[in-house]
This record gives C-alpha cells, sequence and structure tokens, in this order.
C-alpha cells in the first residue's frame, strides 16, 4: 500500500504521519511518499518521518520526491494540503481586503475567494493526475478553501474518489469532550451546511443524544461569555446561546463582523503575519528531533484534531471499519436547503467503498438562508475560477456577506488578481 502526502514539506505532516503510525500495521510492508516543491524543508520531513516510523516499530518506507506524478503513481490513498503561494500570499489575501474596510480570511470573503483562484487549477491537476496513475486512489482533500475546492472537483470530476475535509467539527468533538470529561472520539455531531458554515443541532455520545445537557452549560456559559472579549470560543459560546445550535467557529465572522473587522484593523499583524514568524521555529524544533534516533515530537503545528481526522479517515477506508466523520462532498440532499449538485458537509459513515451521507434535518429559517447565500457566492467564485472570469469573481463578491458591493468589490477582485498574478494562469 502507498500512501501519498502532496505538500508533505507542511509543518502539519508529522502531526499527520504519527496519527496514521498509531495502526501502522495496517500499512506494513507499504510506502509513505512525500512530495512538496520546497525541497528544503520537504527533505527535513522526509528523516524526522524515518524517524518516527523507527519509534513506532512500524515496517514502512518513507520516500520523497520533488516529481509529482512519481508521488501519485501507483497510490492508493492521496493526502492533499498544498499552499499555493505559501504564506506570503496568504497574508496579502488577509492585508488587501483590510485595507478596503473588509475581513481578509484565509477561507472566507474575499481573502477566501482569492486562494480559491489559486488552489482550484492545482487540485484540478492532481485529481486528473491521480485519475490517470493511481485510478483506485482515494484522495483525502485538506487544501484550503476546502468548501470551493470540493465544489470545483465535484463540478468537473462528477465520479472522482475524493473526500473534503474540514477540522473544525472535529475540533467542536473535542471541546465537547472535554466538557463532558469523555474520550472526544465517542462524540458524533449531526451537522448541515457548508465548509466553515454549518450548525450542529444533536449532539451524540455513544450514539445517545445529549443536547440537553449541553444547551444548560450554553445557559450558564453565555453570560460569561459575553462579558469576555470576542474569541473562537466565547464567540461560539454566544452563537450556541442565542441560536440554540452548535456553530462552525467561523460562522462568526457573519454575525459579529462589525467587531471582528475592529479587531483585526488594530492587530499589529495578521495571522498569516504571525505564522510567518512561528513556523520557522517549528521547522526547527522538527530539525533538532529528525536528528534523534527516537524522535518524539514536543511541538505542533495544529491542533490535535486536524492530524485526527486526516489520519482517521484514511485508517476507516484502510482497515474498512465504518466510521461517522463530518466530511465535505456532493450534497445529494443530505442538506436539505441546499442545492443537492452542490458541495455541502454533512456526517457520513465512511469505509473502504467510499462514503454514505446521513442526510440531515432542515435548519431553522434563517440560519439556512444565511447559509445559502454564503453558498451562492461561492459557487460563483468557483466558476469564476474555473473560468478565469474576472465579472463572475466581483458579482460573487458583491453577493458574499463578507464582501462589498459595486465598485468597491471590482477594486478589490482588481487588487487580489494583480497581487496572485503568477498563480493565475486562468485570468490571463
Amino acid at each position: 500500500m502507498k500512501l501519498t502526502i502532496i505538500g508533505g514539506a507542511s509543518a502539519y505532516t508529522p502531526d499527520i504521519i504519527e496519527g496514521l503510525l498509531r495502526e501502522h500495521t495496517l500499512f506494513a510492508g507499504g510506502e509513505l511518499c512525500l512530495h512538496d516543491i520546497d525541497t528544503v524543508h520537504l527533505h527535513l520531513i522526509e528523516r524526522l518521518a524515518r524517524g518516527l516510523v523507527r519509534t513506532a516499530g512500524a515496517d514502512l518506507r518513507v520516500t520523497a520526491t520533488e516529481d509529482r506524478a512519481e508521488a501519485i503513481a501507483g497510490a492508493r490513498f492521496i493526502l492533499t494540503q498544498p499552499r499555493v503561494g505559501g504564506l506570503k500570499h496568504r497574508a496579502l489575501d488577509e492585508r488587501i481586503p483590510l485595507r478596503h474596510g473588509l475581513i481578509g480570511q484565509e477561507t472566507l470573503g474575499l481573502g477566501g475567494f482569492a486562494f480559491a483562484w489559486r488552489t482550484i487549477p492545482v487540485m484540478l491537476d492532481i485529481v486528473a493526475e491521480a485519475r490517470g496513475l493511481a485510478p483506485e486512489a482515494w484522495i483525502i482533500n485538506y487544501a484550503n478553501p476546502a468548501g470551493m475546492v470540493t465544489e470545483a472537483v465535484i463540478r468537473r470530476f462528477p465520479d472522482a474518489r475524493f473526500i473534503g475535509l474540514c477540522d473544525m467539527p472535529a475540533g467542536l468533538q473535542w471541546a465537547i469532550g472535554r466538557l463532558l470529561r469523555v474520550d472526544f472520539h465517542r462524540i458524533a455531531l449531526d451537522y448541515a451546511g457548508i465548509n466553515h458554515g454549518g450548525w450542529a443541532p444533536r449532539v451524540l455520545l455513544d450514539g445517545e443524544d445529549v443536547t440537553q445537557r449541553l444547551r444548560r452549560w450554553g445557559a450558564l456559559l453565555g453570560p460569561l461569555a459575553r462579558l469576555l472579549p470576542l474569541t473562537e470560543e466565547t464567540g461560539t459560546v454566544r452563537l450556541y446561546r442565542e441560536h440554540g445550535m452548535l456553530p462552525d467557529p467561523y460562522l462568526r465572522y457573519y454575525y459579529y463582523k462589525d467587531q471582528i473587522l475592529r479587531k483585526l484593523q488594530s492587530a499589529a499583524r495578521t495571522r498569516a503575519e504571525e505564522l510567518m514568524e512561528r513556523i520557522p521555529q517549528l521547522y526547527r524544533h522538527y530539525e533538532e528531533v529528525a536528528s534523534q534516533e527516537r524522535p518524539v515530537l514536543k511541538q505542533h503545528r495544529g491542533h490535535q484534531a486536524h492530524a485526527d481526522l486526516a489520519s482517521l479517515v484514511i485508517i476507516a477506508m484502510a482497515a474498512n471499519r465504518p466510521t461517522r466523520f463530518v466530511i465535505q462532498q456532493r450534497n445529494g440532499g443530505a442538506v436539505r436547503h441546499l442545492p443537492p449538485e452542490e458541495a455541502a458537509q454533512f456526517p457520513a459513515v465512511v469505509d473502504a467503498s467510499g462514503f454514505r451521507p446521513i442526510p440531515q434535518p432542515p435548519l431553522p429559517r434563517e440560519e439556512a438562508e444565511l447559509l445559502a447565500q454564503i453558498k451562492a457566492s461561492e459557487a460563483l467564485n468557483v466558476r469564476a475560477a474555473l473560468e478565469g472570469d474576472r465579472g463572475l469573481a466581483v458579482q460573487a463578491a458583491e453577493l458574499n456577506p463578507l464582501g462589498a458591493p459595486q465598485p468597491l468589490a471590482g477594486r478589490v477582485v482588481d487588487e487580489l488578481l494583480a497581487a496572485h498574478r503568477p498563480y493565475l494562469p486562468q485570468f490571463a
């Protein structure tokens, strides 16, 4: 069995490898192939990966290549996490909208739209290569903006063996597990929406509905959350108390837009600029532990749920072990208030055969209408990315709740197109 990670030089990769190695016997005698265009960090992660394999006592060969076709050929699983343009261009996605009084974010609003323009062509090339070089492979995608990437893939390749992932629902499960003092793997969510925009109206613990218990917690914590500064945690608690359903934490950008915009405008650095300072320190840690015979990671790029989700999805498929996850794929009616032919985010049972959606009950009208508007704007932006159509990109910016009317929408779109020109051949 061959497992390939596209974007293998990412600082996220070591934690994902550790997750896979928890059940390394599933991959015994196989190959873990890392691919990236960042050769320096690629070979650092390769050395670290070999040490992690030794630490686990796994029978797994680690390889690395700059040749994407070589990495894809013959793979059984392909985990995709490329960041087109790197953190430098993510910083532009954040900073340019802010200069115009708009929220700049990696996956939302006009910043997320620009990231989609860059990422979608690359992901479509990867899927096309996999269909020729590894037709039995399942592609498990982490590349952002994940919802728009999934939308583009299912439009271009309707039968692609592809599952989109986001760690936000898994992060909610982790937080609920801590609150209830149970292993978060025992938590499951009903979830209806899109990537970084959805609601969990019901929470299950070992299959038992514990939603009312959580609502009592929400009633207790809600007043305190309103007194504290608006963060991911306090925003989530406030939305839960106000709507009676667990929100994807990113919904705070829509419901508390003005507060968040003021906070972002007053900050000395954007999130990407902060990461550009932090990530080199993380790679220095990787360099240090990679030189050890039995390396042990003490620093991590992301939340535990991020690595855990990707590795568990691959393990469920490799072991043919039916397991419930929140995934992204063609809606097909699982989320009732969104178009069935477009991408959505919903629970599904995943095993060796693929995935089986778990249909969700309809959301209340107010919440459903906001999600439908966000989805419509993102679908327009996907068309813009596929067709290289600046006019469609402007229409999408006008429609999005974090966008702007004309002429501002056109000015920001043009500035983003110019800033990312080397990565936008379709707009030439």
